[in-house]
């Protein structure tokens, strides 16, 4: 007499079950690495702070991104960043 849940049953029914379990955990485990957020060295750059005084309000306000001593990019809001830019090299906005 054999009762319905033998070892022999439940060994081959795991058997069966495997292929399908590993395929339902590697699904998993993509799909939880791919909802992960970038990480910030991808995302956005830091910007440096700002070096020069280019209005003679004792508050930082430009950078000198070329290295030439003049600057090239203003902060006109101050909030930090960079949004007058100088891309022709005529020292002006």
């Amino acid at each position: 007499m054999h009762s319905k849940n033998s070892p022999n049953r439940r060994s081959a029914h795991l058997r069966r079950m495997t292929p399908y379990l590993i395929t339902v955990g590697l699904g998993l485990s993509v799909a939880a690495n791919a909802a992960e957020p970038e990480t910030s060295d991808e995302m956005e750059s830091e910007i440096p702070a700002p070096t020069i005084d280019s209005n003679g309000d004792g508050t930082m306000d430009a950078w000198d991104r070329s290295g030439d001593g003049r600057p090239d990019a203003w902060d006109s809001d101050g909030d930090g960043r960079p949004d007058l830019l100088d891309d022709d090299g005529d020292g002006k906005p």
